[in-house]
């Protein structure tokens, strides 16, 4: 934990605000710059890795090449100790995803002006020969008057990069996962459009199109059914964002938006009397197939007005469903391969010995302080257990109290006299030493 220390005579780091699987995320004042920070640095322990370092080192020759005011902008990388870090935009704000559980789905007018500009980032990265290939809710800041810029680009990959596996082509959510990428192929810029159009999904009805217990079954619900129309949740809603979800979202990526920007131009005709945009004459063919000729703004967009929907109850507008016996033996035989994959992984890879040391569950420790869950630790028998404290600055839970864990409770551990760790994160509502 680098938490107080002063980086390269000019970061002062303040605080851990947050924790991925290849890097941390520290809040960090910038004494030449005179303003907040966020500083991205791989974690301690991949630093000795090459693969981990040769892959940071791609994300930060990729980010620094971005500058788009929807792109969260990147200032320097450096090296400190052996551990290379980017220094980045600090975004004051909140992601999609927590805006989106606050306050529900979002109008059409809401939907559009957000969209848009999250395409234009998208579309920036793309001229430059960079995919995302992480394009989720989690991963877009959000601020008060809707403003939105992209983050992470932790798995960004060039265009041009031939030396990638396959399995590095996987790695984004699988909730907004293209089919092609949930086969094994390589990511391309359609791969980018097909997690944009589950965006749009998500935001105008508030949820994800697939869900299921499993990273294998929402894929395979990528891989054979149809995004479902978003007018069956709300039936007030214009077809044509239906028409543009089926065809960003299409399964074979020739079939989908050729472009970003062509994505771009059937957003700014789809909500006619938002008048989002004007100037240019756009003909697209949407509801009742009439061909629509609307004036639209080439250079600004219209803040929309807040405001929130209010689901109506009527019949529902549903799509026919479909039924394949290829669609059930496939997904049959994914079934049993990921099951002979875990079988092989708990009797491979997990020393049998495990298996004949006493076991306990994590127990109840969210909402806990750190001094109580060391107590409810010490009750189960987990009393040689480490607990590594990660603060998160969040105003969503009471300061002082644990929101989430690693392993989660209920989890089943071994009892070891040696102890183990058990990682806790703690909200705090106070940046120390600053804003």
């Amino acid at each position: 934990m680098i938490v107080g220390e002063v980086i390269n005579s000019r970061y002062d780091i303040k605080m851990l605000i947050g924790d991925g699987g290849m890097a941390n995320v520290y809040l960090a004042y910038d004494r030449i710059l005179r303003k907040n920070v966020a500083i991205k640095m791989l974690r301690y322990e991949l630093s000795k890795d090459e693969c981990f370092i040769k892959r940071f080192n791609r994300e930060a020759s990729q980010v620094t090449k971005l500058e788009h005011p929807n792109i969260v902008a990147s200032y320097a990388v450096g090296d400190y100790r052996g551990q290379p870090f980017i220094v980045m935009e600090y975004i004051r704000g909140k992601t999609l995803k927590d805006y989106l559980r606050e306050i529900g789905p979002l109008t059409e007018e809401e939907a559009v002006y957000v969209m848009i500009q999250i395409c234009q980032g998208v579309n920036e990265a793309h001229s430059r020969g960079i995919i995302h290939r992480d394009l989720k809710s989690q991963n877009v800041m959000i601020d008060e008057e809707l403003n939105v810029k992209i983050a992470d680009f932790g798995i960004a990959l060039s265009s041009n990069e031939a030396d990638m596996t396959q399995t590095n082509t996987i790695m984004g959510s699988v909730h907004y996962l293209a089919p092609e990428l949930a086969r094994g192929s390589l990511a391309t810029p359609a791969s980018d459009i097909y997690s944009l159009g589950i965006l749009l999904y998500e935001f105008l009805t508030g949820t994800v199109p697939f869900k299921g217990e499993g990273a294998v079954n929402v894929a395979l619900q990528h891989m054979e059914n149809d995004v479902p129309f978003v007018r069956e949740i709300y039936p007030e809603l214009s077809v044509n964002y239906d028409q543009i979800i089926r065809t960003a979202t299409a399964k074979k990526p020739a079939d989908r938006y050729q472009s970003v920007a062509d994505l771009i131009e059937d957003l700014r005709v789809s909500h006619i009397e938002g008048s989002l945009m004007g100037t240019s004459v756009s003909t697209n063919t949407f509801e009742g197939g009439e061909s629509l000729e609307t004036e639209v703004e080439e250079e600004t967009m219209k803040r929309p007005v807040k405001r929130r929907r209010v689901r109506e109850e009527s019949i529902p507008y549903k799509s026919p469903k479909k039924f394949s016996l290829l669609s059930l033996t496939n997904g049959v035989l994914y079934t049993i391969l990921l099951a002979i994959l875990i079988v092989l992984y708990i009797f491979v890879v997990i020393r049998p010995g495990q298996f004949e040391t006493e076991h306990t569950r994590i127990p109840r420790i969210i909402g806990l302080t750190y001094d109580e869950a060391r107590d409810a630790l010490d009750d189960v028998g987990l009393e040689h257990t480490r607990i590594q404290v990660v603060e998160i600055l969040t105003h969503d839970y009471a300061t002082g109290t644990i929101f989430n864990s690693n392993p989660t409770q209920g989890t089943q551990v071994r009892i070891l006299e040696a102890g183990g760790l058990i990682r806790v994160y703690i909200a705090v509502h106070e940046l120390p030493g600053g804003d």
